[in-house]
């Protein structure tokens, strides 16, 4: 097999797999901008009637979904701050809380008029 023919198969299949990940991508965006509504509703449900579990479970697909706003995120954390006490299974949720509102929060240069290297 001469070295074209080695090279164009490697091409055509690099390109298909890229191409494959960013469809993949892009189903994953439909479904949690459809899906965002719903699980803000039962998170908000679970809260009022304390699930626990309920809480864990809508609190993490929320966090983990790119279309949370931050009022969203904001509320949640009021939430986790009142039940971290009563409640230490939800020490994971609470975290990834943090950790999202962290990430938010960070300034970044190409955000900002400021020095990068600072």
């Amino acid at each position: 097999m001469s070295n074209a023919i080695i090279i164009a198969i490697t091409m055509v299949v690099t390109l298909a797999i890229v191409i494959f990940f960013f469809y993949y991508l892009s189903i994953i965006k439909k479904r949690d901008a459809k899906i965002i509504d719903a699980d803000w509703h039962h998170f908000q449900n679970a809260v009022k009637h304390h699930r626990i579990q309920a809480i864990e479970k809508y609190g993490t697909q929320l966090i983990w979904n790119e279309h949370i706003t931050v009022e969203q995120v904001k509320e949640m954390s009021t939430v986790m701050k009142k039940l971290e006490k009563s409640h230490p299974e939800l020490n994971e949720l609470k975290l990834l809380i943090y950790n999202k509102r962290k990430d938010w929060s960070k300034k970044y240069p190409r955000h900002y008029g400021g020095n990068p290297y600072i």
